[in-house]
């Protein structure tokens, strides 16, 4: 059983379309034109509540995805799914 999800990879949406699927620890790049944009993580069924980042074309935003407490009880994995994977940006380190 992968409970760390060490073996699977967690999936990056922006504005609705697939943009990196990675591994744990892994890191991707993504360039997005400035404005508003929804970003989502998904693990299998587990997912993140959506996120709205403001890009600056000045400004890059980095974006983190982890697993939550939740993501190991049944009322996280099963009945609510969207509070398994918390979702965070903060400003990009050069």
């Amino acid at each position: 059983m992968d409970i760390g999800g060490v073996a699977r990879r967690m999936t990056f949406t922006v504005d609705g379309q697939t943009v990196a699927r990675l591994r744990r620890g892994a890191t991707a790049r993504i360039e997005v034109p400035g404005g508003s944009h929804v970003v989502r993580a998904r693990m299998d069924w587990l997912r993140s509540v959506p996120l709205e980042v403001r890009v600056d074309e000045a400004a890059p935003v980095s974006v983190t995805a982890a697993l939550t407490e939740h993501s190991t009880t049944f009322t996280g994995t099963f009945l609510r799914p969207d509070t398994a994977l918390d979702i965070r940006a903060s400003p990009a380190r050069a």
